[in-house]
């Protein structure tokens, strides 16, 4: 989510007429939309809800989504409607894109929605298509409320094995980049498996590969993410010597506030 082109929802260009306001106000929370009227603000929350509601393809409604997000818009109806339109618009999404949008819901703290149960046959159908970041995404989001189904996070874990099996021979002409992003992407993925004690061996062997690697490489690795390399692995009781070694290594270095030692 590093860059957006400017996307083509007609309907949106109205609600950008707006974004002073959201510049001087970036946080707004309402929890119903009918009340907006009350807050004196309906302009605002009502373009949003039309370019969403009259948004008719993938990358619109991908794009509208995050801004709901960017701008912290807790109202239930509108998020109830985005999640609406992600069924209608489920086909023209990217893996991306969908991974994505799923993942807003989490950010944005709703767990009651549907969207996490009735995504999986959908995340399923084309999981071929699902790049090793986009699988860390959806496994942030489905562990994250402890959405969890047994079979769809196994499924989860064999696409992640199988990605592994076609890119093995390639992590030592990865760039730093590549590796540090491929990296990130296995400390989360073994962060959300050991969030729920689901112990796939050969899922934490894989990201032990990449962990090493980006350490071989000189890779600033924050305090934060040796922490949830350490917490993970010991969640679900694995000891990995030389991880912890070079992680020993980097401590002495390394200033760790309170806050991140909290586990």
């Amino acid at each position: 989510m590093n860059s957006f082109k400017k996307h083509i929802c007609k309907s949106f260009d109205t609600f950008l007429t707006y974004n002073h306001y959201f510049i001087i106000r970036k946080w707004i929370s309402y929890t119903s939309y009918n009340k907006i009227h009350e807050k004196g603000l309906s302009n605002y929350l009502s373009e949003l809800y039309k370019s969403i509601e009259n948004c008719n393809s993938g990358n619109s409604l991908f794009k509208l989504t995050n801004k709901t997000l960017t701008y912290q818009i807790h109202d239930i109806y509108i998020w109830r409607l985005i999640e609406k339109k992600f069924y209608d618009l489920q086909h023209e999404l990217t893996p991306k894109e969908l991974s994505c949008i799923i993942n807003y819901f989490k950010q944005i703290k709703i767990n009651d929605s549907k969207i996490y149960d009735n995504s999986i046959d959908i995340i399923l159908s084309t999981i071929d298509k699902y790049s090793i970041h986009d699988l860390s995404i959806i496994c942030l989001s489905y562990t994250y409320f402890n959405k969890v189904n047994t079979i769809f996070m196994n499924k989860i874990a064999e696409q992640i094995i199988k990605l592994y099996e076609q890119e093995k021979d390639n992590i030592h002409n990865l760039t730093k980049k590549e590796l540090k992003d491929t990296f990130i992407s296995y400390v989360h993925i073994i962060g959300s498996y050991a969030k729920i004690n689901h112990k796939n061996i050969e899922i934490f062997k894989i990201a032990s590969l990449y962990i090493i690697a980006a350490f071989n490489a000189d890779i600033k690795i924050s305090s934060k993410m040796l922490i949830k390399i350490v917490t993970s692995y010991s969640n679900v009781k694995i000891k990995h010597t030389k991880i912890l070694d070079l992680i020993a290594n980097q401590v002495p270095i390394m200033k760790i506030t309170d806050d991140e030692l909290k586990v």
